[in-house]
């Protein structure tokens, strides 16, 4: 998952229904839509399953355009069990012990990995709006999944956004 900057470590083993995190990002305004394909909107049916690996979240406005590819894994695939090893290195290296001992913790009762891929249209414009969706994304998988947020180049926080582990 190296090519994910933001990574969610949620204890719960099944994958989370995107309506959940949908209804959170239309609460809030956000123009958004998943998809699972090249192209098309995921039906409420798709919406409400738990059987996904993969999701295309869309920014709508001024036109449809993916910002982000959203990946869940479970811990029984060995591409889990390679992130997990290569992030239990880099905490080793952190001086923080305390804070090294929480983020340790959160790793052992890891079940599913999230791993969010930024795309283009997002990465080439810092001033998108989807850059405040994408916070409430990652935020809204670790609260629904009892899980902990890893930012590339901040490290580690809890659902919340507080920062538990600095890189």
């Amino acid at each position: 998952m190296e090519d994910y900057p933001i990574v969610i470590f949620a204890e719960n083993p099944t994958p989370l229904p995107l309506n959940i995190l949908f209804d959170a990002l239309v609460l809030e305004g956000h123009p958004v839509h998943f998809s699972f394909g090249i192209a098309g909107e995921a039906t409420a049916a798709d919406l409400a399953s738990t059987e996904w690996d993969t999701a295309f979240l869309r920014w709508t406005e001024p036109e449809l355009h993916e910002i982000c590819l959203l990946e869940a894994i479970s811990i029984t695939e060995s591409e889990a069990q390679e992130t997990l090893n290569s992030f239990e290195k880099l905490i080793s290296k952190n001086p923080d012990k305390a804070g090294q001992l929480i983020v340790q913790n959160q790793l052992r009762q890891t079940k599913t990995i999230y791993g969010i891929q930024l795309l283009p249209a997002l990465i080439e414009n810092e001033d998108h709006l989807a850059w405040e969706a994408l916070d409430l994304l990652a935020r809204s998988l670790a609260q629904n999944t009892d899980g902990m947020i890893y930012a590339e180049a901040e490290g580690f926080c809890d659902a919340e956004g507080e920062l538990m582990l600095a890189e």
